[in-house]
């Protein structure tokens, strides 16, 4: 059951292991390449291009393997040759690997780069029937190979999971299935090409295997448990049944946003809590922990659960009394397939909910959006059949078909009533397959939307924002016009090109010079121009019919000026030169600020000024067009392609704009993310700052950190639980690094006094029962590392110390509830009689205090006049100020709760108080902690 705790550990870490490429003799695979030119110039009629497709990928995964896997090489050049042979006469030995997982590869627009998936056929199969499908998403750190092998029961020690990428897998579940799992461009978390992908993928399956197209399911775990909750929600007609494992059903959850507006918009369109309605006709199942330390926190899971429930949508909710690791718990060791044998897609349902932000995933069954006015906000259709008469309901839409084919009329004439109007009344034949209906002032009417005589609209296919590029071909243009210039931005124009998404794994796009781009390739791809009108001569053709453009030292948007030494954008828009393609300029007032855009947040709208200096890279990158991302300003165009008004505040001409507030966070978050006593959201204080952290200390120093002694002494003798304890938690925190010494703005504090060691388990329960901290041994309990665990409930100094999540049971060592009376005594003054405390004692990470019993994550505060004061949407950010030493907040919950942490930390009771201004993984709650034999006090 450990084997994909990985998994969890490596989205903590935000590590993504790929392969190492090597660079092997040159000629090493020649021969073989050969013989696969000349049979592809041959090719014989039975033998599909999908074959050779797939010799060609072998062998550029054996040549790639070179490096890290040298050992797995030989064993895809000899399946590559051995698949060679057989094509040569004339056979496609493929659908002959039956009962064994096998890889694939097929040629994806968004990359120069074959990719790979894994896929299972049943031992008899036969191309006369066909199978049902299951689609697995694999989970942090993992790719497709190993996560089927995993999916179809080889177990492994998670430890050494990242050594396993690329071995050879005996299915050892046999379902009368085909199972597929595609590795989506590595660990993108399956959006944007990893999202095409998926649909490729399936696509690829179909084009060589007999696939029922109505027995089609989705399922995911950990990070492919989030792209399950996104690809399922945003293409949920295509799937019979959807399998969401130990995911995030939100990225406003999962990795949270302090946009507004549409940048907003622009996340929730892949959140599947926001899409939820389309699953109204697929059978949907969440599984999850209740005791999943998270990121994927069970907090999420239940208010989704909570939304469906809502709206009435049959979701199938398993809980389990676990943790993060549920793979095979859920697939009932390989006997999921029979529970799933009966369901299937029904092709043609009566009720139809669409409810989509983009024109990548506008359909579901016989709704689909073509224009959404208020573009990327959600559109919504509804519709419902009864009899010959078809009634729907639309929000944010200006234009829609429905497909008459699978609409389930009764007989040839219907109605079509929208938004309470009749558009259409008569014989369906005379108006075709599909219904095109367009609004047509406040009704909507049988029709085409008219395309504005320039051309500019946003319509499917070229309405932005940045990443919907993505979806195709890409063709990075460095320019060559300055030759002071040129180098560097076509060292530029080579990372961009290896993605701007985060921890992306083989994905690589065409690099030329300005001066080899045709007409032809601009039809055919979008073009990314790096550079000015003056050092790009592709972005000289067409500058003065775009909006946005370098003027000496500043950056033109419209008729607004950001100036600055290194100032940037990037923005996308129709191609002036190239009817129907988008082209993406990234420019700036020097080729250095050019070559930053490649640091720029992933969910961009559709352009972004940003200052050099000022952005974060590599994991401290925000995720999101937010506060955090420092833009100078963003914003989005509007339905014909003009500048709304940027989302940022406006810059005076020739003003500086380093240090510039650029956003408002003022947006009220949706009622359902919102955490509650019942519905907490938990964190974690051993991780380091990841790519979505929200800490921005300006430009605070790192504080030097005090010396932590190198020896430790024991109160309790070995070979006691406590004493074997005090032990291996002094060995194992010496090997921690110390995250906290990384801090901007942080305070530290030495107090010798308050040192403590670990006593023998008589002495310390005794002070228990001495200061009336009403509690019982956990006995059954088992957790070597945790020194004499105690279960605490109830009332501690006039102070309630309770679980926010009911049935949680709150496990602490000894020694940390012994504190408890101590800590009861700050927050009395306070006006505090409650604790919310959403996490104790948990078993992992391994470098967490929680796992010793010495950590507790409080949510949230009780006051004696009445008030909750939570830390998710009371605690006002601190960004610029050290946390105790910044002007306290006006607002009278952010300032109890700042006094609160400031109180905690000057008592010196607990050596660590992270507040939201730590990291983002403490957007939600306090982390406090106490730790044996350190006389270091902390609090950020």
């Amino acid at each position: 059951m450990r084997a994909l705790a990985l998994t969890l550990t490596l989205l903590l870490s935000a590590i993504a292991v790929a392969p190492v490429s090597a660079q092997p003799a040159p000629d090493a695979l020649a021969p073989l390449r050969e013989r696969l030119e000349r049979l592809r110039a041959r090719r014989p009629e039975n033998v599909p291009e999908g074959a050779l497709t797939t010799v060609e990928f072998l062998l550029w995964l054996s040549r790639d393997l070179e490096g890290r896997f040298a050992d797995k090489a030989p064993l895809y050049r000899r399946r590559a040759e051995r698949y060679l042979t057989s094509l040569e006469q004339g056979r496609d030995p493929l659908p002959e690997e039956r009962g064994r997982i096998v890889n694939r590869g097929y040629r994806s627009a968004a990359s120069t780069v074959l990719q790979g998936y894994a896929v299972y056929v049943p031992d008899d199969y036969d191309p006369s029937r066909a199978y049902p499908l299951y689609v697995a998403l694999h989970g942090g750190s993992s790719n497709g190979n190993l996560f089927l092998g995993v999916v179809l029961g080889n177990n492994m020690d998670w430890l050494t999971y990242d050594q396993h990428l690329w071995d050879e897998y005996t299915a050892r579940y046999t379902p009368d299935w085909i199972v597929v799992a595609p590795t989506g461009f590595g660990q993108m978390l399956w959006r944007w090409m990893a999202e095409q992908d998926v649909l490729d993928v399936v696509a690829d399956v179909q084009r060589h295997y007999r696939v029922d197209p109505n027995h089609v399911v989705l399922g995911g775990l950990s990070n492919g448990g989030l792209g399950t909750y996104a690809v399922g929600s945003r293409h949920a007609y295509r799937f019979s049944s959807v399998m969401a494992m130990a995911g995030a059903p939100s990225w406003l959850m999962y990795a949270p946003c302090q946009c507004n507006g549409l940048d907003r918009a622009n996340v929730e369109r892949w959140s599947g809590i926001h899409l939820i309605e389309n699953t109204v006709n697929t059978d949907w199942r969440s599984y999850h922990g209740r005791v999943d330390p998270g990121p994927m926190r069970p907090a999420f899971v239940q208010q989704y659960e909570e939304r469906a429930r809502a709206l009435s949508l049959p979701l199938r909710m398993t809980w389990y009394e676990t943790g993060h690791d549920i793979l095979y718990l859920c697939h009932e060791r390989g006997n999921v397939y029979t529970r799933l044998d009966p369901i299937v897609r029904n092709p043609r349902p009566r009720e139809v909910r669409l409810v989509t932000g983009d024109y990548r995933a506008p359909r579901q069954h016989w709704l689909t959006v073509t224009r959404i006015p208020d573009y990327p906000r959600l559109a919504t259709l509804r519709g419902a059949v009864d009899g010959a008469r078809l009634t729907i309901t639309t929000e944010n839409v200006d234009a829609f078909e429905v497909d008459l084919r699978d609409v389930p009329f009764e007989g040839g004439r219907a109605t079509v009533v929208v938004d309470g109007s009749t558009a259409f009344e008569g014989e369906l034949a005379s108006v075709g397959h599909v219904m095109s209906l367009v609004r047509d002032g406040a009704g909507f009417r049988v029709g085409h939307p008219e395309a504005p005589a320039d051309g500019l609209e946003k319509r499917p296919g070229l309405s932005g924002p940045i990443s919907d590029a993505y979806y195709g071909r890409m063709v990075h243009v460095y320019g060559t016009a300055d030759a002071a210039a040129t180098e560097p931005l076509r060292q530029a124009a080579e990372r961009g090109a290896r993605g701007w998404v985060l921890w992306s794994w083989h994905l690589r796009q065409e690099v030329v010079r300005d001066t080899e781009v045709t007409d032809a390739m601009m039809r055919d791809a979008t073009v990314v121009l790096y550079g000015t009108a003056e050092s790009n001569a592709v972005l000289a053709r067409m500058a003065d019919r775009l909006p946005i453009r370098v003027e000496g030292d500043a950056i033109k948007v419209g008729e607004q000026v950001y100036r600055s030494p290194d100032v940037g954008a990037r923005f996308i828009y129709p191609n002036p030169l190239a009817e129907g393609r988008y082209v993406i300029v990234q420019t700036g007032v020097t080729p250095a600020a050019v070559a930053r855009g490649n640091a720029l947040p992933e969910f961009l709208p559709d352009w972004f000024v940003y200052d050099r200096a000022s952005l974060k890279t590599g994991r401290a990158q925000s995720r999101h067009a937010g506060p955090n991302a420092r833009a100078v300003a963003s914003g989005w165009f509007d339905a014909r392609w003009q500048l709304r008004a940027p989302s940022a505040a406006r810059t005076e001409e020739g003003a500086s704009i380093h240090g510039a507030t650029v956003r408002t966070t003022d947006a009220p978050a949706m009622e359902w993310l919102v955490p509650t006593e019942d519905h907490p959201l938990e964190g974690d204080d051993s991780r380091p700052a990841r790519a979505t952290d929200t800490h921005d200390p300006g430009t605070l120093p790192v504080p030097p950190t005090p010396a932590m002694p190198s020896s430790a002494r024991f109160l309790a003798a070995a070979g006691t639980q406590e004493g074997d304890a005090a032990r291996e938690i002094a060995r194992r925190v010496r090997t921690f690094h110390n995250y906290r010494g990384t801090i901007r703005g942080a305070v530290w504090a030495t107090d010798e006094s308050r040192t403590f060691g670990i006593r023998p388990a008589a002495e310390c329960l005794a002070e228990l029962d001495r200061l009336g901290v009403p509690y019982r041994r956990a006995t059954t309990f088992r957790a070597p590392i945790v020194a004499t665990p105690v279960e605490v409930s109830g009332e501690v100094g006039g102070v309630h110390f309770g679980m926010a999540a009911a049935g949680r049971r709150f496990i602490v060592s000894c020694e940390l509830a012994a504190r408890l009376p101590r800590v009861a005594e700050v927050l009395r003054p306070l006006g505090i009689v409650r604790v919310g405390v959403v996490s104790a004692y948990r078993d992992n990470p391994y470098t967490s205090f929680h796992t010793m019993g010495l950590a507790l994550d409080i949510g949230s505060f009780g006051t004696a006049d009445g008030r909750t004061l939570r830390v998710l949407g009371h605690f006002a950010r601190t960004p610029n100020h050290r946390t105790c030493e910044a002007p306290e907040p006006t607002n009278p919950n952010a300032r109890d709760l700042l006094r609160i942490a400031c109180a905690l930390h000057a008592a010196h009771l607990m050596n660590s108080v992270l507040t939201p201004n730590y990291n983002v993984g403490h957007h939600d709650h306090f982390h406090v902690d106490i730790r044996p034999e350190d006389p270091r006090f902390f609090v950020r």
